[in-house]
């Protein structure tokens, strides 16, 4: 049932594209914006290049991601949790959060190189923030009643984290994951568009923006299609690990 929702949702925003497409080129009386037919015609014959493409920018994301979730759950959690250290964190957390990342992409190219690195530190950077943010968040929300009946019952401070506070904010995490997705693929491609001929996604589309953009539309399509694999992953996953929210009662 879930995968015919999907297609229909699929179908349902090509047959959008396929209208915008008409009505744009007819208003500019010219081939402004292709449609998806053109778009998927150049995904069957640029296949094996849009794949290396592909790959090379799934492969960023994800360890981005990765990363910013080893690094900014744990602390995360332990800012939520420890008043002590929220005290001092969380100022540093204000003065830095608001900081443009857009504005650090120049200056992380300058200082690093234009590499692979690079581009996942800038996805990993961004996501960092957006997760640190929330599991924050989280950790502060849960009740002290939950935090009593455990240490009631003899738990060490390890399995107050493990077997409470890390249950109880998985699902604002792996929210803040979802949400992270969208602004780490805008911030990918943004990385990538700053070496035009590297692989990526974002270069092969900055290649062919110009000159040959079905070619580019193709591209586009990769990237979303990119997201909507991650989305449905990370669905899957919060239905194995928060198996409780979906207990019918």
């Amino acid at each position: 049932k879930q995968v015919l929702i999907y297609i229909c949702s699929i179908i349902f925003l090509l047959l959008l594209w396929e209208v915008a497409s008409i009505a744009i080129n007819t208003i500019n009386s010219s081939s402004v914006l292709p449609g998806p037919y053109e778009a998927l015609s150049q995904v069957v014959k640029n296949g094996a290049e849009l794949q290396r493409h592909f790959l090379a920018s799934a492969w960023r994301l994800v360890m981005a991601m990765l990363i910013a979730l080893v690094a900014a759950v744990p602390l995360g959690l332990v800012i939520g949790h420890e008043r002590s250290v929220d005290t001092f964190v969380s100022p540093m957390i204000y003065i830095t959060y608001p900081i443009p990342q857009v504005a650090l992409i120049l200056f992380l190219f300058l200082i690093f190189g234009t590499g692979s690195a690079t581009k996942v530190a800038i996805v990993a950077i961004v996501l960092f923030f957006q997760i640190l943010v929330s599991a924050r968040g989280a950790a502060k929300n849960i009740t002290e009643e939950h935090l009593v009946s455990v240490l009631s019952a003899g738990a060490n401070r390890w399995q107050v984290y493990r077997h409470v506070i890390f249950p109880a904010t998985l699902p604002s995490i792996l929210t803040s994951v979802r949400v992270g997705i969208g602004i780490g693929i805008a911030f990918l491609y943004i990385a990538e568009t700053n070496t035009a001929q590297g692989l990526g996604l974002g270069s092969f589309i900055k290649r062919y923006m110009l000159f040959g953009r079905d070619r580019a539309f193709a591209g586009i399509m990769a990237m979303a299609f990119l997201g909507l694999v991650l989305y449905v992953g990370i669905d899957i996953l919060e239905r194995i690990l928060c198996r409780w929210k979906y207990v019918k009662r």
